[in-house]
């Protein structure tokens, strides 16, 4: 069989470098899994919190604006429309 004659790879090519990192300062206290739960309970119950005041702030918005009049035509007219009239 005919095998095509290896050629060395281009001087440019990627070989990988060793890189040696030094640590510098003390190790940071390892977090179990009870400290990532809690910490995410409670970053869950703050979003939790910032919706509900939303959505409390939305609906209080949306009584403000129905109470100060009729919205629509036919609540002007006492909810009798005019659409199917003969």
């Amino acid at each position: 069989m005919f095998q095509a004659p290896a050629t060395p790879p281009p001087p440019d090519a990627g070989y990988p470098t060793v890189t040696i990192v030094e640590r510098i300062g003390q190790p940071l206290p390892k977090m179990s899994t009870i400290d990532v739960a809690i910490g995410a309970v409670g970053f869950t119950s703050l979003i939790i919190i910032a919706a509900a005041i939303a959505g409390v702030l939305a609906g209080a918005l949306y009584v403000w604006f129905r109470s100060r009049g009729p919205v629509s035509i036919i609540e002007a007219r006492g909810g009798k429309h005019d659409l199917f009239k003969v």
